[in-house]
């Protein structure tokens, strides 16, 4: 089953399309944010503790905002 995003297409392709831009000066960076906006768009919270399983990604989101 494929996840759609807004707009039309798969939510992976949404972000890559939105992010295509972003100039974080860093990869690593760049590519954690891709994750934590993947991440909202699958669960709907507020709480960043909540979006993901692993604390350590938890932590890794709280470091980057």
């Amino acid at each position: 089953m494929e996840v759609l995003g807004i707009g039309s297409g798969t939510t992976e392709e949404f972000y890559s399309k939105e992010l295509k831009g972003l100039s974080l000066g860093d990869k690593r960076l760049e590519r954690r944010a891709f994750t934590i906006y993947r991440a909202q768009q699958s669960h709907y919270t507020t709480c960043v503790k909540r979006l993901f399983v692993e604390a350590k990604e938890s932590r890794q989101a709280y470091d980057f905002f």
